[in-house]
């Protein structure tokens, strides 16, 4: 019996050890990256896998026989939404890639990511060569009509010897719009505009586990401008148009999707367009599923916007004048503050100071106390004479605290004459910054 033990322990961990692949990046500047986490996508969700210090520029993952094929994602810094990108695994080999912020995920072992990276990289030469054509104006000459053939034939090529495999998913929805016969640039660009979508799936799972569906929704939208109509209205246009693409699918995957393509827009500071982007379709998904923290994120977002309005509030300082009533300065530094926070006992001095150096018709700041009760607040106040000092009591249960979004202690924001969000400053030491600037 131990003999057979022996003999089945043999034959069974050779198995393990044989069916386990890796994962290995090298990154560059080696200084630059210190640690990643690696994520297995799915359509609505990414699930964790493993966290691994980054060691010299060195980054080893090992992917055991229970990982399963599919897209994986690699985050190397925060916010992890910026900082990431896909893994095509297909569970029959090592990867080895390196990476740095300028090449991005360059590929030396692995077959599929490799075939996905020449195909991208020749479509992306041809169709540089048909932008140069046009942007010259030769559009009627062989040699036009030899560069799309040439693309007709590279976009076979690849599918043929894609299939049965997940990078054959994203070949497919990338095949570009070929015309049959030569075109002028209008009808050229008004053509490839219109035939966008046609060949992407949005349904496909593989698609719907990667970055791909946001990033060409992310281009389609930034990349389309409508003549006789302003950019924000295209880009809110172009909205409506990838919004169609996901109207019929599952519910919580447009919302993973939809809330995915509202961060990106923000990241790219197209604030207006991520608040259309909520208003219209997000927020009434989000009331559907009941997702009320989702809807008060982005609700609170829209709101504090730049440009937009502060939320009014009474000054309580015996005034019985509201935030939208002064009409004091050009300007307006709004702080929240409390007398039982640390930071703000050493900054709310620092930015007392900072007043006496400003234009007071220029700048007028306004400093409201979260507290409990008004004790500490009351002797801490007469030490800025120069303040317009609110106090709102119930601390984090004021609804003040909702409505401007409130997380710590102390906030500045920046307002004009008319009580609109001019800048928000992280810290105290931007928000000195800005008026030094």
């Amino acid at each position: 019996m131990k003999i057979n033990k022996i003999l089945f322990l043999l034959l069974f961990f050779p198995f393990i050890i044989f069916s386990q692949h890796t994962i290995k990046v090298t990154f560059s500047p080696a200084n630059d990256f210190t640690w990643a986490i690696l994520y297995k996508n799915a359509p609505t969700n990414s699930k964790y896998i493993a966290q691994s210090r980054i060691v010299d520029g060195d980054l080893v993952f090992i992917l055991d026989e229970e990982a399963t094929t599919g897209i994986y994602k690699l985050v190397y810094a925060v916010p992890q939404n910026d900082y990431n990108f896909d893994i095509i695994y297909n569970g029959e080999e090592d990867i080895e890639m390196t990476f740095n912020l300028i090449d991005g995920a360059v590929f030396q072992k692995s077959d599929e990511n490799i075939m996905l990276n020449s195909y991208l990289t020749e479509m992306t030469l041809i169709g540089s060569d048909i932008e140069t054509k046009y942007v010259e104006g030769i559009t009627g000459d062989a040699g036009m009509s030899f560069i799309f053939e040439k693309q007709k034939k590279l976009q076979q090529s690849y599918e043929k010897k894609s299939e049965g495999t997940l990078v054959h998913h994203f070949i497919k929805a990338n095949q570009p719009f070929i015309p049959n016969e030569l075109e002028t640039p209008g009808d050229y660009i008004k053509n490839v505009t219109a035939a966008y979508f046609t060949n992407i799936q949005f349904n496909d799972e593989v698609l719907q586990s990667s970055n791909f569906l946001i990033e060409k929704s992310l281009a389609y939208i930034t990349g389309t401008v409508t003549e006789g109509i302003s950019k924000e209205q295209s880009f809110n246009n172009n909205v409506d148009k990838v919004e169609a693409q996901t109207r019929l699918l599952d519910l919580n995957f447009q919302k993973y999707f939809i809330e995915k393509l509202w961060q990106n827009l923000v990241s790219y500071n197209l604030i207006s367009t991520a608040n259309y982007l909520a208003e219209r379709y997000l927020i009434p998904i989000a009331n559907q599923l009941n997702d009320t923290v989702l809807v008060l994120k982005l609700t609170q977002f829209k709101n504090l916007s730049i440009g937009n309005p502060a939320p009014d509030f009474i000054l309580d300082d015996g005034s019985g004048k509201k935030l939208s009533e002064l009409d004091i300065a050009e300007n307006y530094i709004l702080v929240f503050w409390s007398s039982g926070c640390s930071h703000c006992l050493k900054e709310i001095p620092q930015l007392y100071q900072l007043s006496q150096e400003l234009n007071t018709t220029k700048y007028k700041i306004i400093a409201v106390g979260l507290e409990e009760d008004t004790f500490k607040w009351t002797n801490e106040v007469v030490k800025y004479p120069n303040f317009i000092n609110v106090v709102k009591l119930k601390k984090w249960n004021n609804t003040i605290v909702s409505e401007y979004g409130l997380t710590i202690t102390p906030t500045y924001f920046v307002l004009d004459k008319d009580k609109r969000f001019l800048v928000k400053p992280e810290n105290f030491d931007d928000l000195k910054a800005y008026l030094k600037k």
